[in-house]
This record gives C-alpha cells, structure tokens and sequence, in this order.
C-alpha cells in the first residue's frame, strides 16, 4: 500500500547563500580579531579592551563614530590594533577544490551558474506528471476523479541550484599593534604569538562563508626609546597575516543572479526519424498506419 502524506505538507526548502565579497573577507579577519582574540590589556584605566580598527578612516568620521579613540580630537590614544589589507594575489596554483575552470552553464537565457550546490524535487511539477499518468490510466483516460489514485511515477522534476564559479584569491593583511608601553606590547603581541604555532592555520567566518588564514611566524618590531628624543614614546609590532579566500560573482557589477535555479526535465522524446527528414510513407493497399508528426 501506498504512504500517503497530508495535502497541505510543506515539502519545500529554503539554502541561504551569503555572496563572498572582499568585504565579506575584511570583515571576517576584522572579527577574528575583535571578537575571538578579543585583546585586553593593563591600563590605568584598569584591564580594558584594546580598540580594533580596519585601515584609517576619515578623521572627521572616526571622531564622531568613536570618541573614545581621539579623547582630544587630534591625536589616537594607545594602545590600538590597526588592520590594513595589503595585497590581492589572484595565484593560478591556488586552485582550490576545482582543478580546471568550470563554465557556465549554455543557456537560452544567459542566466549563469557553473557550480550545482543543492537538488530539490518540485512537488508541484512532479505531482502534475503523476496526476496527468493516472488519468491516463482511468477507463476513459480523461477520469479527472482518477488522478489522485496512487501508483509508481517516474518522471521526477528537480530544482537545482547553482553558483558562479568562484575566483580563489590571496589577500594578506598587515596588523599593526600600537602600545605606548612594553608590557602592554608584551600582552597583546601574546594572543598572537599563540596562533602561530604549528601548523598555524585558523578559520575566519562572516556571514555564513568560511576562510582559512595563516600568521607569519616573524613579527617587524619598531620603537623609538633608544633615540631619548623628546615626541611621544610608541612601540609598534607589525603581524601579516595571509587569507586564503575565495569570491562568488562579480557584486553588484555581475549581470546575472548569483544563485540560479533551474528544473529538470522530465522526460525525453524524440521525433520518428520519418518526420525528422520529411518522407511521408510509401503507400501501399494493405497498410494501415498513417503519418503521425
């Protein structure tokens, strides 16, 4: 006996699929840091959190998003954690899970999409098929009552979904820790000097998409106690870090959607060669079948 399932079930899926853009891989190292490192340190203010920046924005924004950065206006108050992305590779080894390049699909519409990232079966399309067999199947063949009588259905209708190939970059990024004390220096560069142990691979999220990063294991110091001038004492510790990741279409630039969903066909048929070519039967007394096109 067939299992037979309510009428009103949801049946459908739903695949979020977040872009992966530049910004999505700066605000991922951005949040590596601010959130999972999450930096405090001594001060005399009492064990506070470090300020984690991305590059240097304009001043005038930056004193009214974050007052606390230029208690006076002018001048950063340390210590603070700078991040700058330096470099884009776009490096023909770094393949990633794809060895060749995968064009998109050929379609009537140019609608794009190379990689297939889920499959769904359309109920709605399916259950026409099924309902369109077992009224065929009635004593009339056009029994509307029939269609719901259960039977084997073999002419499934997908849904597929698909994205652009994606475009496997390295970008590296240059993290600046700047302190006006040693120990407040010692206490952050320790974070770190901790994740960059063997192997010294991490992962980096934003938003649903996942990069690998790496931190060299040499970090550039650069003080300015041994000149006992008079300017403000300052000791910056450079640390590069190096993001494998990866970017899904072009942005808002790109033409055609991200995600793109396509059905299967159900069925194949092909015409009788006689039609194909044109001929019409030879005619004869005795024979019976007629031309079908």
């Amino acid at each position: 006996m067939p299992i037979n399932t309510p009428l009103d079930l949801d049946l459908n899926a739903v695949y979020p699929l977040a872009p992966s853009k530049l910004e999505d891989i700066d605000y991922a190292i951005y949040n590596y840091i601010n959130d999972e490192l999450d930096i405090f340190t001594d001060s005399n203010q009492g064990f506070t959190k470090i300020p984690v920046i991305y590059a240097m924005p304009e001043r005038a924004f930056q004193i009214k998003n974050s007052p606390t950065l230029r208690p006076n206006g002018r001048t950063l108050e340390y210590p603070l954690i700078s991040i700058l992305r330096e470099s884009i590779v776009k490096n023909p080894d770094n393949k990633g899970r794809y060895g060749v390049y995968v064009p998109p699909y050929f379609d009537y519409y140019d609608r794009g999409g190379s990689i297939d990232i889920a499959r769904v079966v359309n109920q709605d399309k399916t259950k026409n098929f099924a309902n369109a067999n077992a009224i065929r199947k009635s004593f009339s063949g056009r029994d509307t009552e029939y269609k719901t009588f259960p039977g084997v259905n073999n002419q499934i209708v997908y849904d597929t979904l698909s994205v652009p190939m994606p475009t496997f970059v390295e970008v590296t990024y240059n993290v600046q820790v700047i302190a006006e004390y040693q120990q407040q220096m010692n206490t952050a560069i320790a974070s770190f000097a901790a994740q960059s142990g063997s192997p010294s691979a991490f992962s980096i999220k934003h938003e649903g998409n996942s990069y690998e990063a790496f931190i060299d294991p040499s970090f550039s110091l650069e003080n300015n106690v041994g000149s006992l001038n008079t300017e403000e004492r300052i000791f910056k510790t450079g640390v590069t870090i190096k993001v494998l990741g990866y970017l899904i279409g072009a942005g808002k630039n790109q033409e055609t959607p991200n995600v793109v969903r396509r059905q299967s066909a159900a069925k194949i048929e092909f015409q009788r060669e006689r039609v194909m070519l044109g001929d019409i039967p030879e005619y004869h007394p005795g024979r019976k079948d007629k031309y079908r096109p």
